[in-house]
């Protein structure tokens, strides 16, 4: 009946003997093929990988029936057939997409459908790929492989959508075929009609054909429904439900899925349709038993002579189990065997995947960064979205492109009402997923990290909460905040708008202080009350005008006093009593009426008297600079820190991070440029530095009294007036080498102004021997002393006040003693031909620990 079955190899010498294993739609096979040899010294790794084709005879010769695919496993065994030894390779033959079965992945897709996405990835991996698929697909915002297979994810997804796939062999290939209707299977060419052979034994037959037909019916579920929820519509009817016209009893079994996944009304219709088309395949099947060799999965056939009249017709193999054996060259070994045991569907049925691959779930949150276009600080839609970069996504921009938009949980959230924080771009936020779902993703919190520390220092300022902003385009000098601090003895409630404060009380306000209260005021002020104002002080009031002031009333206006009422201007005065006595002077003065005038006294009218003393007195000539020089008083810089007793801006240690200010102490008085500390230290730094040294492993070249080559080639000239020459160099006296220490390093970065001498020498003995040693110092102040310092490395007036500001100077010299020794250490670590100096730098920082001042 049959010829004989061959097979293709890559190695010479190898005879097909078996085939066995399962095919199947919307399956990966893997089929074990079983091929002899004489010699079994064949390089096994040469066949891994390497493509196969088994030639199957049909009963039409002109053509044959393939099977391909590649080599993923090797065993060698022995076998002895009619005296001959053989080498038995069992091969493992599998698809083109082996790969996408063993791989793992974290991978995004944004804006395609399903078919897109299932494309790329197969001709990523290099599979042929013929798409038949009729429908149309929805575009997915978003979907992640998710620590899974390449093949996991996309069987998942076609299973979901409902698109099957089949492999169609050719000689030297196959092809993955991509179908979602029944009328994209067709027959195999030649056995478009494959009769049935009556065997009363139940055994397979001589002739090609079908020799078993068993016919099975399932009870499938009634009614399938699902539902999801889209925030974008939260009142939306999302609900689909979609019946089962071949459940026996409709109805009688619901399945309900939710999330249903969807967000749209179509879409959830139209998986309902899928899972109901799919119970329609596993509703009815057949069993069957064939010897034809066109029997293949995605493949039809029409059936004749069928047990019963009503099976003949046309079906679909949608599974095959292959049981091929060819012993003919053995000759009277055993028997030749081609038998297909398969499954089949009418082939009106659309044949739907079954939805048997898991989807992934994450386990817990995990965090991400904000990322945005380039140049955007805040990135945001209408709904308070952001998008963000996973650590693990490792094909990102880490730009807009990056994510879908993710929502943002609010402590507080409502119709137009609640909170608002944004998430900057560049942020760590926490990420958590609804229902355990990657492709759902919702920030729920936000984290610190080492490049995005907190507003202020900790642990010093552990008792301070609150708020800090920051402008958009800023830096860390612009915010607004707030601030609690509940250090005991220094509570303390802090708001900062960085431009304009707009607060807004709709009935009544009222405020009580406790002590005293600063008002400070640098442009104009005005204010507006609609209704009448009443101002009671128990003590003096004082009131300082710089310019003009006018008092205006409509109607009564009164000054009143209860012992004496002046009223002064330079060298005039009145002043009215409470003894009902007046006085007025002044140099000169005019009473002019137009009408009538009168003067009436109950005693003596005295006129041109001499002799007389003024009943009072006016306050001169340099009345106006007086007043002038009271109102300048109150904007002095000191009253400006001091705010008449309450700071309008808080001391550092309760305000923004960004500025450096001085913290008195008792020990902080900065001392005077006459307290010339060089004069003491400078000794202590030649002798650390020591003479002249030009090791060729010093990457600083010649040196002498640590003036390094190049720095020699830069001030030689310019500061003591000779050649940068070599020999120059060597003769450098204490002298020159003190003039270029103090104008280049000394007096540029204020160690002068440190209070404690042996604190100025461990810092500046370090900063001139190390690039790096100021930003660790300024991180030390910051991490162990409370300091809020930008760690540029720059040291200046803001570094050295905060320096003077710790109150244990020695502790703090200790401390910049242990990083260096540190830093020097690690210098060795990354760099092993540094050690040969490492005892010297460490005897350094013990000399300068040492030494007394």
């Amino acid at each position: 009946m049959l010829n004989r079955i061959t097979v293709q190899l890559p190695v010479e010498g190898l005879l097909f003997w078996k085939l066995t294993g399962r095919e199947a739609m919307s399956e990966s096979f893997a089929l074990a093929l079983t091929v002899l040899g004489t010699d079994a010294r064949i390089d096994r790794s040469k066949l891994l990988g390497q493509p196969v084709t088994v030639t199957i005879p049909t009963q039409n010769l002109l053509t044959s029936r393939y099977i391909n695919g590649k080599i993923t496993r090797v065993a060698v065994s022995a076998v002895e057939l009619t005296g001959t030894r053989y080498a038995v390779y069992q091969l493992t033959v599998e698809p083109d997409l082996w790969p996408m079965k063993r791989d793992r992945n974290l991978r995004i897709f944004q804006g395609q459908t399903v078919p897109q996405i299932v494309k790329t990835l197969l001709g990523e991996h290099q599979v042929n790929v013929e798409d038949k698929l009729t429908g149309s697909y929805r575009v997915w915002d978003y979907c992640v492989q998710y620590q899974e297979s390449s093949l996991d994810f996309i069987s998942r997804l076609m299973e979901l959508e409902g698109i099957a796939y089949h492999f169609r062999h050719d000689a030297d290939k196959h092809t993955l075929v991509l179908t979602d209707a029944a009328t994209q299977h067709q027959p195999f060419s030649g056995y478009e009609v494959i009769p049935y052979h009556q065997t009363p034994s139940g055994g397979s037959t001589d002739e090609e054909g079908i020799s078993q037909w068993a016919l099975e019916d399932s009870v499938t579920p009634g009614i399938y429904s699902l539902d999801d929820y889209d925030f974008r519509k939260p009142n939306a009817w999302l609900f689909q439900a979609q019946q089962n016209p071949a459940s026996p009893k409709p109805g009688s079994i619901d399945v309900y899925d939710w999330p249903g996944r969807f967000v749209d009304k179509g879409h959830g219709e139209f998986y309902a349709r899928i899972r109901q088309e799919r119970w329609q395949v596993e509703h009815q099947q057949i069993q069957a038993t064939a010897t034809a060799a066109g029997i293949a999965p995605g493949h039809t056939f029409t059936l004749t002579n069928a047990p019963f009249f009503s099976d003949n017709g046309e079906y679909l193999v949608t599974a095959a189990g292959y049981h091929f054996e060819e012993n003919r060259y053995a000759s009277g070994e055993g028997e030749t065997i081609h038998r297909t045991d398969f499954t089949v569907i009418p082939s009106a049925v659309v044949y739907r995947p079954a939805q048997s691959t898991a989807w992934p779930r994450t386990y817990g949150p995990q965090t991400a960064k904000v990322v945005g276009p380039k140049g955007e600080s805040i990135w945001t839609d209408k709904y308070g979205r952001v998008k963000v970069k996973f650590h693990w996504d490792r094909l990102a921009k880490g730009d807009d492109t990056s994510s879908c938009w993710v929502r943002v949980s609010s402590a507080w959230a409502g119709q137009g009402y609640g909170g608002v924080q944004i998430p900057r771009v560049g942020d760590e936020v926490v990420v958590d997923f609804i229902n355990g779902d990657p492709d759902r993703p919702i920030i729920t919190g936000r984290v610190y990290n080492d490049a995005s520390m907190p507003p202020w220092a900790l642990p010093a300022a552990a008792t301070q909460m609150g708020f800090m902003s920051r402008t958009k385009g800023g830096s860390v000098d612009n915010a607004n905040a707030l601030r609690f601090e509940d250090k005991a003895g220094a509570e303390q409630v802090w708001i900062q708008a960085e431009r304009n404060m707009d607060t807004s009380v709709k009935n009544d306000e009222t405020h009580s202080v406790g002590g005293a209260r600063s008002h400070y005021v640098k442009k104009n002020e005005l204010h507006r009350v609609e209704a009448n104002q009443t101002q009671a002080v128990k003590g003096g009031t004082e009131i300082l005008t710089g310019k003009g002031k006018l008092d205006a009333a409509v109607e009564q206006y009164v000054i009143a006093s209860g012992t004496k009422l002046r009223l002064v201007s330079g060298e005039s005065a009145i002043e009215l009593n409470a003894n009902g006595k007046i006085n007025l002077i002044g140099k000169e003065f005019n009473f002019f009426v137009e009408g009538d005038g009168y003067i009436t006294t109950g005693g003596k009218l005295h006129l041109n008297t001499s002799g007389t003393k003024p009943g009072t007195t006016a306050p001169g000539s340099g009345h106006k600079g007086d007043i002038d020089a009271a109102v300048q008083a109150k904007f002095s810089p000191e009253q400006n820190k001091k705010g008449a007793g309450a700071s309008p801006v808080p001391s550092q240690s309760a305000t923004k991070p960004a500025p450096q200010a001085t913290v008195s102490n008792a020990n902080s008085a900065t001392p005077t440029q006459s307290e010339d500390k060089f004069s003491k230290i400078s000794p202590i730094i030649f002798q650390n530095e020591g003479g002249y040294v030009n090791d060729p492993n010093d990457a600083g070249g010649a040196t002498n009294k640590g003036i390094a080559w190049k720095t020699w080639q830069k001030y030689a000239k310019e500061d003591l007036g000779v050649e940068p020459t070599l020999d120059n160099l060597k003769n450098l006296t204490n002298e020159q080498a003190e003039t270029i220490y103090r104008k280049r390093y000394w007096e540029p970065s204020g160690f002068n102004n440190l209070n404690d001498p042996k604190l100025a020498l461990m810092s500046y003995d370090w900063t001139i021997t190390s690039g790096g040693a100021g930003k660790q110092i300024q991180k030390l102040l910051n991490n162990e002393f409370g300091q809020q310092l930008i760690a540029d490395g720059k040291i200046g007036p803001k570094t050295i006040d905060a320096m003077n500001s710790v109150s244990d100077s020695a502790k703090l010299t200790s401390r910049i003693a242990d990083i260096r020794k540190e830093y020097y250490e690690n210098l060795v670590v990354n760099n092993s031909k540094n050690a040969k100096f490492l005892t010297g730098w460490l005897n350094r920082v013990d000399r300068c620990a040492q030494v007394a001042l």
